[in-house]
């Protein structure tokens, strides 16, 4: 009978010795718009755009050119905060040339969501 209560316990202090070690491996959750944002862009006109501006570390970064087949093109992994600037490319404007635009958008560091909204339907 004390074997059976000894076993028991002992894997009572296994089982939640390994579900504390899951807890203190797991990270923790990023807390919402604390320290830069993601942006969603209008992009009515562009078929492409890049964007520059400081990260959520406050280094100077640039994507790529980013496709824009919507109204609006979510960036997905950038965080940015301050003063972000867009160029972007239109392939298939009217006479057949290539248009180049130009916006920028200030990007709050912190706010309730994690997404910052810019409409630049008239410029991109």
């Amino acid at each position: 009978m004390l074997k059976q209560i000894t076993s028991r316990i002992g894997s009572l202090i296994a089982g939640s010795a390994l579900a504390a070690a899951a807890l203190i491996t797991t990270a923790a959750p990023a807390t919402a718009g604390t320290n830069g944002q993601q942006m969603a862009i209008s992009t009515r006109y562009s078929d492409v755009v890049k964007m520059c501006g400081n990260n959520q570390n406050g280094v100077r970064v640039c994507t790529g050119w980013i496709s824009t087949p919507n109204y609006w093109t979510k960036i997905y992994g950038w965080w940015w905060k301050g003063e972000v600037e867009f160029w972007g490319i239109q392939y298939d404007a009217p006479g057949g040339y290539e248009t180049h635009r130009y916006s920028y958008c200030n990007v709050p560091a912190s706010q309730a969501d994690d997404w910052t909204w810019c409409d630049e339907a008239g410029n991109l």
